[in-house]
């Protein structure tokens, strides 16, 4: 016990360390929709031409839902320096939207969002679910809806939709990640040191990646 003991605290640095150096993530390891990375380009131009809590609210939406989610944690993190109530206007805003168009799965998803930083979390999980059900199989917000779960004490439902998600996306880091702090919170050493290590190569392959492109395609740090 002691001996797992000391493996889960070097593991937990280790891991802790990479995603609180976040600024150095590179691009993701795998194809994101035309679409949705046309989406990126003009929210990331519309934060350059106009830095609020809004324009970084919605590019981080936008990141998250295409697996970025480190870099759209950051922007979040950044929110409350224009508007530290913003989140009870994203509710407002998107339980309107999603009453006006309710077959379109990113409003669900944003809503949530506002939920779960006003600490309304079985609220941010109905959404979750919500937008899953309006695009089923997505990885991305199956990994919010586990998130939300383990916030919530249910982490064998977590887990089991963490592993879930990576069947579809195997290269989403933020998926390990979650998934081994899951293990982590259940016990099971094994687990979180076999995605922990999972996670180290994910980033090393990250990394060889923005070698070799030179510049990030989507990182952004106004």
């Amino acid at each position: 016990m002691l001996k797992h003991g000391k493996q889960i605290l070097i593991a937990s640095f280790i891991i802790g360390a990479l995603f609180a150096g976040a600024t150095a993530f590179a691009g993701p390891l795998y194809k994101i929709d035309p679409e949705l990375q046309s989406e990126i380009n003009q929210n990331r131009a519309k934060l350059v031409q106009n830095p609020s809590a809004e324009t970084h609210f919605e590019l981080a939406m936008s990141y998250t839902y295409t697996g970025q989610v480190e870099d759209g944690w950051d922007l979040l993190q950044k929110i409350p320096n224009y508007d530290k109530d913003y989140s009870s206007k994203v509710i407002k805003k998107y339980e309107a939207l999603s009453k006006s168009n309710p077959k379109e799965w990113k409003y669900p998803f944003k809503l949530a969002f506002g939920y779960y930083f006003s600490e309304r979390k079985r609220e941010a999980l109905a959404q979750f679910e919500r937008a899953l059900r309006l695009d089923a199989g997505n990885p991305w917000i199956m990994g919010f809806i586990a998130l939300a779960k383990g916030d919530l004490g249910q982490l064998d439902e977590a887990i089991e939709l963490c592993k879930q998600a990576i069947k579809i996306q195997p290269n989403g880091t933020a998926l390990h990640f979650l998934l081994a702090q899951g293990f982590q919170k259940k016990g099971d050493y094994a687990g979180f040191l076999g995605e922990t290590l999972t996670v180290l190569r994910l980033r090393s392959e990250e990394a060889q990646y923005n070698t070799k492109n030179s510049k990030n395609p989507h990182r952004f740090d106004n």
